[in-house]
């Protein structure tokens, strides 16, 4: 470029892009141009004079040298321009300018006293931005973006964004990633691409590069270290047996073991992330809903078909950003947003046919098996009729079944032994199973979800309504919820955008007083007559046939008792509305740099009301326990004989969050260099409230009810009841808890309190594509750690280092490797208190206590522990991720060592301090696994596919000190009553060794000594045998995934293996055959007692010890426990299941255009089908108590379950 056609030469970008110099505002520039200003009419004044046909070469001189401008081109340029023919004389200037480049393939620009000519064929290069989503809307990050022939390109970041600068207006675009198909754009000058979809390839590397969430920020998993798993979405929006969306991800996660064991109930485990990593603090993950952390308790708010995208964290690099409540892993659930476009009604329901529960289940005697057994347990001397018809509250004594009562009879002398044993022949002959059948109706669960979803660039929208109804087996119990959410998406400009989401849910349970029974109740016993009339069961009471007669004369009350009547005198109900709400801002304020807040609320209230009428068995019992006999035949009643008893609970649950971070995110040099960093803080708090009462002789029409003196009736009672329920016999007593005083019978309240204040960071490098560096740090201060600095200073953090070989230009050359990369991550998590079990300050309740003068009192709720800090748990984990045979088969293998120390648990304080224990820190434990999780490609035509995901899961903890938790162990007995036991993994099962019979019957063990003995209380600790754990070691899913056309069948299965159970077995050794009050699960007799030691030489073919009648004669001899409680009873729980077979169709395009719809699928499912146990006793393990000896405890249910479904998009 030149000043003249002979001047110096420029810079060539400044010919090409003379105004892309960035301005900077000060005094004199401004002032410059308010002089040029004034000065354009003198300037423009300037004549020029000229004629001839002239070439641009020779005019722009003349023109210089006449105007005194300075002319800034290329002569390369102006060699393009056609000879001008110019006939002027004195002109102005810029009229001549406008004449010479008229037509011409060039134009001018003037500046001051100087004319740029520029090229118009030289087009000004354009930045072009945009975002990457796949075809359900997601961001997708890591995708390679280039312009075709050029060098110059970036990657899509963690939100799909990318911007690419200086690309030609007529250029093509390569959109390109590992998991993505291939896409060419020409941009015709579009500088602003807004989306751009992308196909997802039908490999199995989908796990391999796609986004995961933390709650805090979205990042490709290629630029993470830590440890992170996503499920399927379809099979978790298809699983039709639990609306808990946590359930749904049974054997989807290698690491989560999805436990749905009673036990799992009993030790609070359902769901557990690479093993234990407490003993008396919360053992849940931490689930977070859109960001915010949710208690898992309310995981039911949340509707499946709602849910965009899971992530499960479970190392310290993937969870440390959460702080002193990580160790357990983290759950990050995302729900769905609305899309710009046109707009979108969809449908989504079923219903989950479930049947009866298995009712039968259990190992138990028929009719004739158990009037045998009943015969020969029988034992009149033992028991006397008089002492086995008086009413004893003490004893808990109750009424006698029917063939109790006739063997009582033929004792007597009521009846012959002829009639006698014709009665009981009869009952032989009776099987109840479909009467109690009758008892329960088919369990039906059904969900129907409509959403409407849309918008445009500024604003999005996504909306649904869902009902779902949650039929037991029980009639008469309903259960029923209505949900409403919404998303408000808002782009008010480029830099900044706004949501709004609230999420209402309102949930309703009714239960009347239905019984449930099953086959460990008697077996001859009908509930309903031939007739279908209801049938009387006095004998499922408090009273005997003896008694009953004088009992009801004496309180002029019916003391009769008939399950199916008794139904409808009372009821259980709840009402519960939640609302989960947030609200968040981006601010973006510099390339790169945005700021983010969030505020979530989360409000819960409930009320429970229990109500008992005046005619139910257990409140004419009740009144009878207060109602004092007259002399002269009156009858005092000190309880109400109408209305009835009603207790009413009220909940309340406050959660607030306020989060503000910064968040940066960049790549430059083409991607060569991509970091990720954000800070910030977040205050939060919880609270809840929880109050109750309790009244009688509550009318619900006028509900009112009278003022009774509970003080007197909790203190000293009523003397000489009818039916006394204390133990002296003469005396009844409320029993209030607390003994509270007042118009209100048992009203208390409390209120726990937990808040957190917190500071983060986190970081992400990713170099070359090839070497990630991750780190993160997080300070959290609470109410619930001590006041001591280093209680509440005390930060977690962790740091990761990934190195994605594949990107190795040695790697490259094997071309059958399409991904792989190591990946190590240390970092240390926490796991705080429980609200309410700890406290920075002592707290004490009002309490209204009766051995307190005045009744008022002040009592410790939490005793403060000034040093009481978080546990904390070490994570080591080393991960390899690989894909090849060009996505045909890839996975992920992780081996992890997990450390905690600081457990959380009771310490035993000086008694003077008010309070026995204090909470505090002591003990430790250790955790050591492997996840792995393959993902296969088997077949893939342009018809057929067939997919396979495995994955597999490893885990042994040991306790390795608990300090003052525990109790000391002297005794074997004590050693067998525990599952956290130093120097043993945690939940371990102990038994004794057993050692058959002797020729008495009676149980025998072997001792550590090799002695064989059968006095009791002779075990120490090292008697007894260590047999296994409860919760499985090996666990994890195996599911195929078939397409044809539009047909589509998947089959999940599961499998838990390497734990152990008790198995069922016989616990009737002494004493009588009896009834249970109002308990319609016992009265029946193991089918195993058949089987026991009857006489000498029979301990040579059984291991069941003897019956022996008296109660005392038996406890005194021997210890059945040695045999209930000893290895031979211990089975192996391992087991598989299909979790579910779904058969699906979804209609063509050509149907769609049709009906105007953009996609209709049908689906059937068949649900929980065994495949497998190890057991060979029938047992299934997920309705197994695995720590209780004796009979299995829950009636299997939801088994092999039938679900029709429909989806529905317009």
């Amino acid at each position: 470029m030149q000043s003249s056609a002979k001047g110096t030469t420029c810079p060539k970008s400044r010919a090409n892009q003379p105004f892309q110099k960035p301005w900077h505002v000060s005094i004199k520039p401004m002032v410059l141009l308010i002089i040029l200003t004034l000065l354009a009419p003198a300037i423009f004044a300037q004549t020029i004079s000229l004629s001839g046909r002239l070439s641009l070469a020779k005019i722009l001189p003349e023109l210089k040298r006449q105007s005194g401008y300075q002319f800034f081109y290329n002569d390369a340029m102006i060699s393009k321009a056609s000879p001008v023919t110019l006939d002027v004389k004195d002109m102005p200037l810029r009229e001549v300018l406008r004449i010479v480049f008229q037509h011409q393939p060039l134009t001018y620009a003037i500046v001051a006293k100087t004319v740029v000519v520029k090229d118009t064929t030289i087009a000004t290069l354009l930045d072009v931005t945009g975002v990457v989503k796949d075809e359900n809307g997601r961001p997708v990050s890591g995708v390679s973006i280039q312009e075709k022939g050029k060098a110059r390109g970036t990657v899509s970041g963690d939100d799909g964004r990318f911007a690419v600068n200086g690309v030609a207006p007529d250029g093509i675009l390569l959109f390109s990633g590992l998991n993505v198909e291939v896409l060419e754009l020409r941009l015709n000058g579009n500088s602003n691409l807004a989306t751009i979809t992308l196909r997802t390839k039908v490999t199995a590397l989908n796990e391999v590069n796609v986004a995961v969430s933390t709650g805090y920020q979205t990042i490709s998993k290629e630029r993470s270290a830590g440890s992170y798993s996503k499920p399927d979405m379809k099979i978790v929006a298809e699983r039709s047996t639990s609306m808990n969306i946590l359930q749904r991800l049974d054997g989807q996660i290698p690491g989560l073991v999805i436990n749905n064991s009673p036990s799992a109930t009993t030790d609070a485990t359902p769901f557990l992330i690479r093993g234990l990593n407490t003993i008396n603090s919360d053992k849940n993950p931490l689930v977070v809903v859109d960001g915010i952390a949710m208690d898992v308790s309310r995981i039911t708010t949340i509707n499946p078909q709602d849910v965009e995208d899971i992530t499960v964290l479970k190392d310290a690099t993937a969870a440390s950003i959460w702080g002193a409540r990580a160790s357990n892993g983290v759950i990050v659930i995302t729900t769905k947003k609305g899309k710009s476009g046109k707009l979108r009604v969809a449908y989504d329901g079923f219903i989950n046919f479930q049947g009866k529960p298995q009712y039968d289940y259990f190992p138990m005697m028929n009719s004739r098996q158990y009037i045998q057994a009943a015969k020969e347990a029988f034992d009149p001397v033992y028991m006397p009729y008089t002492r086995a018809t008086t009413y004893d509250p003490l004893n808990s004594v109750y009424g006698l079944s029917p063939d109790r009562q006739i063997m009582y009879d033929v004792d007597r002398g009521v009846l012959t032994a002829a009639e006698g044993e014709a009665k009981l022949d009869s009952l032989s002959r009776i099987s109840n199973l479909s009467s109690i059948g009758d008892l329960y109706r088919p369990a039906l669960l059904t969900n129907h979800t409509i959403a409407v979803s849309g918008g445009s660039d500024k604003h999005t929208f996504y909306n649904s309504f869902a009902y779902t109804d949650s039929r037991s087996y029980v009639p008469g119990s309903s259960d029923r919820t209505f949900k409403l959410n919404t998303r408000q998406d808002f782009n008010f400009a480029r830099w900044l955008k706004v949501y709004v989401s609230a999420d209402l849910t309102n949930n309703n349970t009714s239960d009347n007083r239905s019984v449930t029974a099953d086959n460990r109740f008697i077996p001859y016993q009908l509930f309903r007559d031939a007739d279908g009339h209801s049938v009387n069961m006095p004998f499922m009471g408090y009273l005997s046939e003896r008694q009953r007669p004088d009992i009801e004369k004496a309180g002029k009350i019916d003391m009769n008792y008939n399950p199916i009547d008794n139904a409808g005198t009372g009821f259980t109900k709840s009402n519960t509305f939640s609302g989960r709400f947030s609200t968040g801002l981006t601010v973006q304020l510099y390339k790169g740099l945005r700021f983010e807040g969030v505020y979530g609320y989360f409000k819960e209230s409930g009320r429970r009301q229990l109500y008992d009428d005046a005619t139910s068995y257990q409140q004419r019992y009740n009144i009878l326990n207060y109602a004092v006999a007259g002399s002269n035949g009156s009858v005092t009643y000190n309880m109400p004989t109408k209305g009835g008893k009603y207790t009413v609970y009220h909940s309340s649950l406050d959660n607030w969050v306020v989060r503000n971070q910064l968040y940066y995110d960049k790549n430059w040099q083409g991607g060569r260099h991509q970091l990720t960093a954000l800070a910030g803080a977040e205050a939060q708090q919880q609270r809840t409230i929880m109050n109750r009462s309790t009244v009688y002789g509550y009318d619900l029409d006028m509900q009112t009810f009278p003022l009774l003196d509970y003080k007197t009736l909790t203190t000293t009672g009523v003397l000489y009841p009818i039916l006394p329920n204390q133990i002296d016999k003469v005396t009844s007593k409320l029993s209030a808890g607390n003994g509270e005083d007042g118009a209100y019978f048992g009203e208390s309240e409390s209120v726990p309190l937990s808040r957190f204040t917190s500071y983060y960071a986190n970081v992400a490098y990713m170099f070359n594509r090839k070497y990630n560096l991750n780190a993160s740090w997080r300070n959290d201060q609470s109410n619930l750690f001590g006041l001591n600095k280093s209680a509440q200073r005390k930060p977690v953090w962790s740091v990761g280092v990934k190195w994605n070989m594949a990107n190795e230009s040695f790697i490259q050359q094997w071309t059958w490797i399409d991904a792989l990369s190591i990946r190590a991550t240390y970092g240390l998590t926490g796991m705080s208190p429980r609200p309410g079990s700890a406290s920075s300050y002592d707290i004490f309740n009002p309490s209204i206590v009766r051995y307190v003068p005045g009744g008022q009192a002040l009592a410790i709720a939490t005793l403060s522990n000034p040093d009481l800090t978080w546990e904390s748990t070490k994570t080591y984990n080393l991960g390899l991720d690989f894909g090849v045979l060009q996505g045909r088969l890839s996975g992920s293998i992780d081996l992890y060592k997990k450390n905690t120390d600081n457990l959380l648990g009771n310490l035993p304080v000086n008694p003077l301090a008010g309070a026995n224990y204090i909470y505090g820190n002591v003990g430790s434990l250790t955790n050591k696994g492997m996840d792995i999780a393959l993902n296969s490609v088997n077949i893939q035509t342009s018809k057929f596919t067939w997919t396979t995901n495995l994955n597999l899961s490893y885990n042994r903890n040991k306790i390795t000190n608990l300090g003052l938790l525990a109790s000391p162990v002297t005794r074997g007995d004590q050693l067998i009553s525990k599952n956290y036991v130093a120097g043993y993994p945690a939940f371990a099962v102990f038994t004794y060794k057993y050692a058959g019979l002797d020729a008495m019957g009676d149980p025998q063990i072997q001792l550590a000594d090799g002695k064989i003995s059968k006095a009791q209380n002779v075990t120490k600790p090292e008697d007894i045998v260590f047999k296994g754990v409860y919760q499985p070691v090996w666990s994890g899913g195996f599911a195929n995934m078939f397409t044809y056309k539009g047909f589509g069948l998947s089959v999940n299965t599961i499998f838990n293996m390497g734990n152990v159970m008790y198995r069922s077995v016989n616990t009737l050794y002494s004493g009588t055959v009896n009834v249970s009050y109002l308990n319609f699960k016992v009265g029946n007799i193991h089918e195993e007692f058949a089987n026991r030691w009857k006489q000498p030489g029979d301990e040579k073919i059984t291991n069941i010890p003897a019956f022996v009648s008296n109660a005392s004669t038996s406890s005194t001899r021997r210890y059945t426990g040695y045999y209930t409680k000893s290895d031979i009873n211990i089975v192996d729980a391992s087991y598989i299941k299909i979790r579910d077979i779904t058969l699906s169709y979804q209609l063509p395009p050509v149907v769609l255009r049709k009906i105007h719809a953009e996609g209709l699928s049908f689906r059937a499912q068949l649900s929980n089908v065994m495949l497998w146990k190890a057991n060979r006793y029938g047992l299934d393990p997920e309705f197994s108590n695995s720590t209780a000896t004796g009979a299995a405890s829950v009636m299997p249910f939801n088994q092999k379950a039938i679900t029709i479904g429909a989806h529905l998009t317009l």
